[in-house]
């Protein structure tokens, strides 16, 4: 089969020929990506076999009022007892994922390569190389394809599930602008009323629950103040928030705020003088600017959770699991595949808050 115009483009690219600036092919578009960090990091792993993954969660306790609160007695008097029958579970399918790539035997050998194996598992390289190859084409192919494995993993991590739907569920299914209504893990929230994030967004006060915050430097600042009162709520019910995700106008927002309230040095003003703000933080916890929310026009919102509750559950060996899949007997082509299987789960919802500023 013929090459592609993409695909001579893409050699020609790594020709001497075309090209002048010898050696590193500077990446121009990568950025970061925290939250697809602290998934890996927080990631507990399970076994393979059928089913969903399922987590026990308990919200309510007694009878609804029938028998479950201590009453006063005295002599023979009858007493009434109850039975606890209040156990819930969320359940979380568990999803596999896949990303390919594919290359010639053609491409190699004008990057000065040779395959030594049926299937690309190995290659040697030719004399000379270095004369006549500018950037690496295996090597650039690899990087592309580990970056838009990232890319799109990430992206599935910050979705809501709406996308793809033999996909994972991501952060936007788990903590939602409003809590108040929708089916999450198969609990109603709408009806299960601990089964829900805290949340201050429009979608929420157009709910009846709080809106978002109107950022101004007085009384302290506005968004500091709303943060003080929402991590008093988050810890309610032993929930320990320790992750802090926001976008650039939602931390442009608070830098604002903080330097309007006097969060400066006590150095007066000899000396050097760095009119730049470090890294924000709040309670301890660093509040993390994530490109990603930006990306998804969502600059003005912060997301605040707790990763004990929230969190990756990766199945034992099937998780960036690498392939070599054989070649067709009539093709000289090669196969790359990763492959992923898991799913994002929580057992407690109201430690986590989202919160928009408008």
């Amino acid at each position: 089969m013929a090459f592609t115009a993409d695909e001579l483009t893409n050699i020609a690219n790594s020709a001497l020929d075309f090209y002048m600036n010898k050696g590193e092919a500077f990446l121009q578009t990568i950025q970061s990506k925290p939250l697809l960090d602290i998934m890996e990091r927080n990631a507990k792993t399970f076994p393979g076999g059928k089913g969903d993954l399922s987590v026990a969660v308990i919200g309510d306790f007694g009878a609804a009022g029938v028998n479950d609160s201590l009453v006063g007695f005295t002599h023979n008097d009858t007493v009434n007892f109850y039975t606890p029958a209040n156990n819930k579970r969320a359940n979380f399918a568990w999803r596999e994922h896949h990303i390919g790539l594919t290359l010639t035997h053609t491409e190699l050998k004008i990057d000065g390569l040779s395959v030594t194996d049926t299937n690309g598992e190995g290659t040697t390289t030719h004399s000379k190389r270095e004369m006549t190859v500018l950037v690496g084409l295996l090597e650039t192919k690899l990087q592309d394809f580990g970056e838009r494995y990232a890319r799109s993993l990430n992206t599935l991590w910050w979705g809501d599930g709406t996308s793809d739907a033999k996909a994972l569920a991501g952060i936007r299914a788990a903590i939602v602008a409003n809590p108040t209504t929708g089916t999450y893990g198969g609990i109603n929230r709408a009806t299960t009323t601990w089964w829900r994030n805290r949340a201050r967004t429009a979608a929420h006060a157009a709910a009846g629950g709080s809106g978002a915050v109107t950022s101004s430097p007085a009384n302290g600042g506005t968004l500091i103040q709303t943060l003080q009162v929402e991590k008093r709520q988050l810890m309610r019910f032993g929930g320990k928030p320790s992750v802090f995700l926001a976008g650039s106008d939602f931390i442009g927002a608070m830098e604002t705020e903080m330097r309007a309230n006097g969060y400066y040095s006590q150095n007066g003003f000899r000396g050097k003088q760095d009119g730049a703000m470090g890294a924000l933080s709040f309670d301890g916890v660093e509040i993390m600017y994530d490109p990603t929310l930006d990306d998804l026009s969502l600059q003005k919102r912060g997301y605040w959770y707790d990763p004990r509750h929230i969190y990756p559950m990766k199945m034992e060996g099937e998780w960036r699991r690498q392939h070599t899949p054989a070649r067709p007997y009539n093709q000289f082509v090669l196969y790359r595949s990763v492959t992923s299987t898991g799913q994002l789960v929580a057992r407690q919802l109201n430690s986590a808050l989202v919160i928009d500023i408008v």
